[in-house]
């Protein structure tokens, strides 16, 4: 997740608890593949392809290219050289912060709109309010339009002619326009008043987790970019020795991104456009309808042989947890014997993932999950968690291993947060914005896209073997937590098993 969580309010109405508690018992699909024998390789198998296609409402595109784009150092870029030749420019970010690299991005997305480039931000409001010196920053800005006002840096994008989304806003001025909009609808259209309205009030307790970069380019072609990393300096500085931000004093954390082009960044393309419009309830402006046509008329099979399928899901809106679906299919079908590698900034399973890595680990697979420590996690009650969790699969199975990042703020390396999984030997990998975590599962919307093609895999097994190497980590032994204090085990065991729903 972000460098923050969402900020909840102190106090939700009966009606809203009750809703986002429904939320938790919603009911996963059944994902025991029966793989066919079409072909030698048990990830391509049409059987497999057919239950993710069923399971997770996506479709696997082929013809793409792909690119590892590892820390920020990277990330960003590639998102400043994708800017310079783009013809629009879409942005969707769980945290957009004042500070150097937020700010370096808000000049460059307003000089791009000021030339007439199409230029669309899509921030979490509430995810972006890291002190009470932002909510007196908001306030400043207010009018009747955005009684709660914005962010400066969001302001000045505004007036700079950047279209700005605000999503998980605490005044929601759509939504609020919605709710005078439905008292005339209800006479006209009563199910969808209601349905608009209950879909206003589930959205209170929702985090816009997802991260895309996407620019279009005069060939047609769209290149998005997405992965762990939001519009922070933590994110920028990433793999950065010795270099701290001037503005907040943060140092550099280590994260993924992969950059898509092809037939599945039209697919990401089309994603942004439906968040735009689930967030501001209306149909979209008719430039975008258009530009929106246009692409999918250009977007075509390509050369590239990567194999991509991008997974989205809104658990709290469309009451889907399809990401999570992909990963319990994976781990299913993953073949006996075969390793799965995770890594995740925040491990803290559902218990039927815990239940699908505990099945694979004893049929001879060993599971290797990566997360950050105590001293590297940016929220230590999830390390807390992640020790239960850990523990109940040990004690299952001896096919598990857990280690611990290692917090090294002088190589721009702080903090883990990337979100990565490989499946099988040479099977495919996950990267996105989904932790395994009750956030990320439960309440955002998240999104993933599972990569086939032999030179990535290649480039994460390197990128693993650095990982689990003396210098990034250290492994958990058994013994290690079973030796802790009781009074530790007693809190890990109460954080995972009753505050679960709320990590």
């Amino acid at each position: 997740m972000g460098s923050v969580k969402s900020v909840k309010p102190l106090l939700l109405s009966p009606l809203v608890l009750m809703l986002l508690t429904a939320c938790a018992f919603i009911s996963p699909p059944e994902t025991n593949a029966t793989l066919g024998t079409d072909t030698h390789l048990w990830y391509q198998d049409s059987s497999l392809q057919k239950l993710m296609d069923e399971n997770t409402s996506s479709a696997l595109r082929a013809g793409n290219q792909v690119r590892l784009l590892v820390n920020g150092v990277a990330s960003f870029a590639r998102r400043y050289e994708n800017m310079a030749s783009a013809n629009f420019i879409f942005v969707k970010t769980f945290l957009f912060t004042d500070d150097e690299a937020g700010r370096q991005m808000a000049a460059a997305l307003s000089e791009r709109a000021m030339a007439g480039i199409p230029v669309v931000l899509q921030y979490d409001v509430k995810g972006s309010i890291e002190s009470p010196a932002v909510v007196a920053d908001m306030l400043s800005q207010a009018n009747p339009e955005l009684p709660f006002g914005e962010k400066r840096i969001i302001h000045e994008m505004r007036e700079a002619g950047v279209v700005i989304i605000p999503t998980n806003s605490p005044s929601r001025p759509y939504e609020l326009a919605e709710w005078a909009e439905n008292i005339e609808r209800l006479f006209q259209d009563p199910v969808a008043a209601l349905k608009r309205s209950g879909e206003s009030l589930i959205l209170y307790d929702y985090c816009d987790h997802e991260k895309f970069f996407i620019t279009g380019h005069e060939s047609g072609e769209i290149r998005a970019i997405v992965g762990g990393m939001n519009m922070a300096s933590e994110y920028a500085l990433g793999g950065i020795a010795s270099r701290r931000d001037t503005l907040s004093g943060k140092v550099g954390w280590h994260d993924v991104d992969v950059e898509i082009s092809g037939p599945a960044a039209a697919d990401v393309y089309a994603e942004f456009l439906n968040d735009m419009k689930m967030q501001t309830g209306r149909e979209l402006p008719s430039t975008l309808m258009e530009m929106s046509a246009e692409i999918g008329n250009k977007s075509h099979p390509r050369p590239e042989n990567a194999s991509v399928r991008f997974v989205v899901q809104h658990p709290l809106v469309e009451r889907n947890r399809h990401v999570e679906d992909l990963y319990q299919i994976l781990l299913e079908s993953s073949p006996a014997k075969e390793p799965i590698f995770i890594a995740t900034a925040y491990f803290a399973p559902s218990k039927r993932i815990r239940e699908s890595i505990i099945e694979h680990a004893k049929l001879g697979g060993e599971v290797i999950v990566l997360t950050n420590s105590l001293e590297s996690n940016n929220h230590p009650i999830l390390s807390v968690a992640a020790n239960f969790a850990a523990l109940e699969i040990m004690e299952a199975t001896a096919n598990f291993q857990l280690y611990e990042w290692i917090s090294r703020p002088d190589d721009g390396e702080e903090t883990m947060h990337q979100k990565l999984a490989s499946f099988g030997t040479n099977g495919p990998v996950i990267v996105g914005s989904f932790n395994l975590d009750a956030q990320s599962a439960l309440h955002n919307t998240e999104s993933v896209v599972l990569i086939d093609e032999p030179g990535f895999r290649d480039s994460i097994d390197r990128l693993t073997r650095y990982y689990l190497s003396p210098i990034c980590s250290n492994r958990v032994l058994r013994a290690d937590l079973e030796t802790k204090p009781m009074l530790n085990r007693i809190h890990s065991f109460l954080t995972h098993e009753l505050a679960w729903y709320w990590l």
